[in-house]
């Protein structure tokens, strides 16, 4: 066994797993996968399971047809470094952001994105439009309609070494300690939950940092777009601020979840770091926690987007 299956199969660690999506109120859970869906995309297999079991992870029904929460096998899995396709991408976009800033040159990437249907409620063929800042902040001409619901477009991301000064950090340093989190439905939003428990996603504590920022007089708006790395891409949110006419983009969640989960040297990565090389700014000030980046007829098209 090697030593990171023999750290993540530990007793202590996993009663530390499942002590963490305790944190979650039981109200907000929807048992509906079952353990071949943890196998399959978290790499939960039969006996870590069981083992999760005993030290208390929640589920609804008997053996065999045991249902689990979609969120607590995400979290889980990833609190245990579990080779998960998702965990892997996280690894490949932190070490894509070290790459970046090693390097000084800024990254390009060639981005797919397919739409799907909105969904009923036209009765026209689809019409499907990117949200303006696709072509903004891409490499001028480059967003391409090559298919119906297909687009591709090349993004081009800066790299950077900036360390904010005593101020913007003092600032950050409100969430540095909080941990990255899927957070179930219920509590996506709620800032008194995450203050609570020290569990957050991406957008909470970046609306809490604008708020602050703002009762501080310092500069500064919120970002949402794109974390890029090949292959694969997500949504995200974050907050940049203005230091001599340049938009420098600062995730100190992000940093320090790169840090605990071995991605990135924490010293060379300190939570005050900016993020660029892996951020690709699309809006400002999204009032959605899942916002467009393709539209069809007005309303927010499912979407996937591969990079490369």
């Amino acid at each position: 066994m090697t030593a990171a299956g023999t750290r993540a199969s530990a007793p202590e660690t996993l009663q530390e797993a499942v002590d963490r999506v305790l944190r979650v109120p039981d109200e907000h859970r929807t048992f509906t996968k079952d353990a071949a869906f943890a196998e399959e995309t978290w790499a939960i297999g039969p006996g870590l399971l069981e083992a999760l079991l005993d030290h208390g992870l929640p589920h609804r029904g008997p053996a065999g047809r045991r249902r689990f929460e979609r969120t607590d096998l995400h979290n889980i899995s990833t609190y245990l470094n579990l080779p998960s396709p998702y965990f892997r991408a996280l690894a490949r976009k932190a070490r894509a952001m070290d790459e970046a800033a090693r390097s000084g040159e800024p990254h390009r990437h060639r981005l797919e994105l397919t739409a799907q249907c909105a969904g009923p409620g036209h009765a026209a063929p689809c019409a499907f439009e990117p949200v303006p800042g696709l072509a903004a902040h891409s490499v001028p001409g480059s967003l391409r309609h090559t298919a119906p619901g297909t687009f591709t477009v090349e993004a081009r991301l800066p790299s950077d070494t900036y360390v904010f000064d005593d101020d913007r950090s003092e600032l950050l340093s409100l969430v540095a300690d909080w941990e990255l989190y899927v957070l179930p439905d219920g509590v996506i939003e709620d800032e008194d939950f995450s203050r609570r428990t020290r569990l957050a996603n991406c957008l909470i504590p970046t609306r809490l940092l604008l708020r602050e920022a703002a009762r501080r007089g310092i500069r500064a708006r919120h970002g949402a777009g794109l974390l890029v790395a090949p292959p694969f891409t997500t949504l995200h949110h974050w907050i940049e601020f203005e230091l001599d006419g340049v938009w420098r983009a600062a995730d100190p969640v992000l940093l320090t979840a790169f840090a605990r989960w071995g991605m990135t040297d924490p010293a060379a990565w300190p939570y005050n770091r900016s993020v660029a090389g892996i951020v690709w700014h699309l809006l400002t000030w999204p009032p959605e926690v899942f916002f467009p980046v393709v539209r069809d007829h007005g309303r927010q098209a499912p979407l996937h987007i591969t990079a490369r």
